[in-house]
């Protein structure tokens, strides 16, 4: 298959497996000079995926009144799960292989023009549904609660999986009750924080915060925190080559958002090393490498969050987002914002209903107890 067209209410699809990496920037960048969108769906992002992991992606395109108004890539993989469930599946910027999805698309969807939202995405997900298209599963991974219950409500055999919390800290909020970030937070969080900065002082001797001011110094950040991160996280990414050449090249050749690495030492020790995407005013924080010491009042996450965080209020960001994924610090230093689910498209075939039943009893069983 080469190309697919259709028209579907009111606009005309593409599906190709073919397409001018030239002419995918052009729509991809015209769309999202329009919207405040993720970094995850930045051409930057988008680009250096292409160009690192060399997926075998279908383009899928809708056009309306002559101007593309949403794109979505999508790729084919394979699921086994429970010794009894084989999947064909098409995956939305996403490859189906762990390693290769260890960067984690968040915050993830087809760019469109936001009027357009609902009615194209719908439009192109129903042209997928062409026999030419051999898949038992569309796997949209990590995408906000919101759009994964407007997109399942036109679907009989689709349903919502794996819930991720996110968090943030709204800085315009903070900013407009003319408090300092640490004003802002609960008593027992500034004194721990406080207490902490305190022995930190003591012990190594006074904090400072260094910003990355080139390319050069955030990929000597970024290595960096390469053992921090290993020595806390058996699955790390820096563990994976791939992953490291991926955000390697990203923060190399990145053009259409910031990207900060920060350096927050105390004396000569390095105490955290913190990996932020930022688009407009909004502040992603995506990785960090932590030194942890024996001293439990120590609190290397809270003590580098809060002094990142004012930083970037003074900047006059909006939001500190941390993204998806429970944690105690982001549960003292932010507020819950919304969910971030899987949403997965089936076609009506016997094993997917012993499946999902044997999902549904299992979930019952736990909101009893």
């Amino acid at each position: 298959m080469k190309t697919f067209n259709a028209r579907i209410d009111g606009y005309n699809i593409r599906v190709s497996t073919r397409y001018n990496l030239e002419l995918l920037r052009q729509q991809w960048t015209k769309i999202q000079s329009t919207r405040n969108v993720p970094f995850f769906l930045t051409w930057s992002w988008i680009r250096i995926w292409i160009e690192i992991y060399n997926p075998k992606y279908l383009v899928v395109s809708a056009e309306y009144q002559n101007q593309v108004v949403a794109i979505g890539l999508l790729t084919y993989s394979k699921d086994f799960r429970h010794k009894f469930v084989f999947s064909n599946q098409l995956r939305l910027h996403q490859i189906g292989d762990p390693l290769m999805d260890q960067i984690w698309m968040e915050y993830n969807d087809f760019l469109c023009f936001e009027k357009h939202q609902v009615k194209a995405v719908n439009a192109c997900l129903k042209a997928l549904e062409h026999e030419m298209f051999e898949w038992d599963e569309i796997v949209l991974s990590m995408m906000s609660l919101k759009r994964g219950q407007e997109i399942t409500q036109y679907y009989e055999h689709a349903f919502i999986d794996i819930h991720r919390n996110c968090y943030a800290a709204n800085l315009k909020n903070i900013k407009a009750s003319g408090k300092n970030y640490l004003q802002s937070l609960r008593a027992n969080t500034r004194y721990q924080i406080r207490r902490s900065m305190r022995h930190y002082s003591e012990k190594y001797g006074e904090l400072d915060m260094e910003i990355a001011r080139n390319r050069d110094k955030a990929l000597d950040f970024f290595r960096e925190a390469g053992p921090l991160h290993i020595e806390r996280w058996d699955d790390s990414g820096y563990r994976n080559e791939m992953f490291i050449k991926f955000h390697e090249n990203l923060i190399r050749e990145a053009d259409d958002h910031q990207i900060d690495l920060i350096r927050l030492r105390a004396g000569n020790t390095t105490i955290a090393i913190m990996y932020f995407h930022i688009v407009d005013k909004n502040v992603y924080f995506y990785l960090h490498g932590l030194k942890y010491d024996d001293d439990a009042k120590l609190k290397p996450g809270l003590v580098a969050h809060s002094f990142a965080t004012q930083y970037y209020l003074d900047a006059g960001m909006d939001k500190y987002d941390y993204m998806g994924g429970y944690s105690q610090y982001k549960l003292q230093l932010a507020e819950r914002i919304e969910d971030l689910v899987t949403v997965c498209i089936q076609k009506p075939k016997l094993r997917f209903t012993i499946e999902n039943l044997g999902r549904n009893i299992k979930q019952f069983v736990l909101s009893r107890n």
